[in-house]
């Protein structure tokens, strides 16, 4: 499960994923992104580049009459077999760390270094002359030894050496892909309870978080 995350340095997008196109849009770090709400999404072109594409958390299909939940995870196990993502492609979502909750309390879960990383995702356009943008849903898989003392499932990160793979429609096996990263890599905190809440925003809401603030 993955139902809150940030992208605190998009600035260092370019440098970490490579050129692309902004359209002279340079994004405001955010630290508290919730469903339903646009978030940042690369995806592949027909002729190999990369680019930035803005899409709606929580995955859609545009071809389903009966509009189902807004789809915000998908079992990695699954996904490629079900009906729900016939048709989607594969993207990557920039991040810098995302939230889970240890029974009541925040955790902020991340590489050790703080960098950004690649969520696995899927994404939709929508339907034919819409001006609705594409949705997207975040890939999960069991959790590592850290995560599991947090949570039991975790979002898919893949290592910087197989985004590509995970881009390239023509990779042989990308679903190999669909693993957890390993606990070394990662660290995790409890923060202040700010992130409850989902219109709160701001660099306090990875404020550690303290024992009284830990104790319900």
């Amino acid at each position: 499960m993955c139902g809150r995350f940030n992208l605190t340095s998009p600035k260092d997008i370019e440098e970490r994923f490579g050129f692309m196109d902004w359209h002279e849009r340079r994004p405001e770090p955010r630290f508290n992104i919730a469903p339903t709400q646009e978030i940042l999404t690369i995806v592949q072109r027909a002729d190999g580049s990369r680019a930035v594409q803005t899409a709606k958390w929580g995955l859609v299909p545009f071809w389903m009459k009966q509009k189902p939940r807004p789809q915000i995870n998908a079992r990695a196990e699954t996904a490629r077999s079900s009906p729900m993502f016939r048709g989607a492609e594969r993207c990557l979502i920039p991040a810098n760390g995302f939230y889970e909750w240890r029974e009541k309390a925040p955790m902020h879960i991340g590489l050790k270094d703080g960098g950004l990383f690649a969520f696995a995702g899927l994404w939709l356009p929508p339907a034919k002359h819409s001006d609705a943008l594409p949705s997207v849903t975040i890939l999960t898989c069991p959790p590592n030894e850290l995560v599991a003392t947090i949570h039991n499932r975790m979002p898919v990160i893949l290592r910087p050496e197989d985004e590509a793979t995970w881009l390239d429609p023509t990779a042989p096996d990308p679903w190999s892909l669909m693993a957890p990263l390993p606990a070394e890599l990662m660290k995790a905190f409890a923060v202040v309870p700010l992130v409850n809440k989902a219109d709160n925003e701001g660099p306090e809401l990875l404020q550690p978080a303290s024992v009284e603030q830990l104790s319900f």
